[in-house]
């Protein structure tokens, strides 16, 4: 990639918990992107948020493409291919950063959302969250790394509401334990597509069979028959 103050490298490590996630951040930079990225794709359990305060550009994935102005937002997860070229008269200017996910085996719902998006795209996003982790990483004033933490959790809040459907229900809604163990496990079937038996019952906090035992109970259906039923809802 070549860019005119465009990259910020420096060997440093920002990690953060976010929804019974750990992530860490690898990268952040930007300025004004003077030439044109190649095709590329990212590791798994990497992804790239890119947000465009300037200029014009266009981003190619293999099924779109993207004409790229201020305010537009988009995320690359793994292995999703794409490439950008910023207009010469007026390139693109942005902030971009890079996220790994070390530690998912205890996603919640929240977090489940947000690493099952390979990519995402959106106009009109307010960018004064990405500006203020840049100008925290850039200036490095005393304790930067918890500011850029707690910067980086609020905006993958705000990011995963728009991923979220509208009718989602909040899961700190139910008024009793019953009624929280139901909303998650509609949630999980609904929003987890590689849900575990064991995944779905420590989010509930029950052991295995206690938690096959309440899905017969109340569904009259195995975790597999309740899974298969979510599924075939679907195609």
């Amino acid at each position: 990639m070549s860019c005119l103050d465009y990259n910020d490298f420096g060997d440093f490590m920002i990690d953060f918990l976010w929804n019974n996630v750990m992530f860490n951040i690898t990268d952040i930079g930007g300025g004004i992107l003077s030439d044109d990225i190649p095709r590329h794709a990212h590791s798994s359990d990497s992804y790239e948020l890119h947000f465009i305060t300037g200029g014009h550009g266009t981003l190619y994935t293999d099924t779109n493409n993207y004409t790229l102005k201020k305010g537009d937002f988009f995320i690359t997860g793994p292995n999703v291919h794409h490439s950008q070229t910023t207009d010469k008269s007026s390139p693109v200017k942005d902030v971009f950063i890079m996220f790994e996910a070390v530690k998912t085996n205890k996603k919640n719902i929240i977090s489940s959302v947000f690493l099952s998006t390979d990519f995402y795209y959106s106009e009109n996003f307010e960018n004064e969250i990405p500006n203020f982790i840049l100008s925290e990483y850039r200036e490095k004033k005393p304790d930067y790394k918890t500011a850029v933490s707690g910067l980086s959790i609020k905006m993958l809040t705000d990011i995963t509401r728009m991923l979220l459907p509208e009718d989602f229900k909040d899961i700190s809604s139910g008024d009793t334990l019953n009624d929280r163990r139901f909303i998650i496990i509609e949630q999980s079937f609904l929003y987890s597509p590689d849900l575990t038996l064991s995944e779905l019952s420590h989010r509930i906090g029950l052991c295995e069979r206690q938690t096959q035992r309440l899905l017969k109970k109340y569904y009259g259906k195995s975790f597999r028959e309740k899974k298969k039923e979510k599924h075939t809802a679907y195609l």
